[in-house]
């Protein structure tokens, strides 16, 4: 299988909308997961919060048909480029 192709160039909108809908998703999941830990003051009540967090934005992020992999590529290129940057953002609020 080819390597996932970053380049703003190639990268379609249903790519964009996929990566923007889970982050907005896996923003929410860590925002509540994190308002759980900050009551809880022993590190194995915290360690498992932060296991159920990651499976959570795991589970988001397959829903969307995409690998990590894909969507951690996808945050990394939006960095450096505004544009796919806002695209993001704009996909991310459709959800929340």
């Amino acid at each position: 299988m080819a390597p996932f192709q970053t380049n703003q160039a190639t990268m379609s909108q249903d790519m964009v909308t996929r990566v923007g809908s889970a982050a907005g998703r896996v923003a929410k999941i860590q925002q509540d997961y994190a308002t759980q830990a900050e009551s809880e003051t022993a590190a194995d009540a915290r360690e498992a919060l932060a296991s159920r967090a990651r499976a959570a934005a795991e589970q988001v992020i397959d829903e969307q048909g995409i690998s990590i992999d894909d969507y951690n590529a996808v945050l990394t290129a939006a960095e450096g480029d505004p544009d796919l940057e806002q695209r993001l953002l704009d996909a991310a609020r459709e959800v929340l």
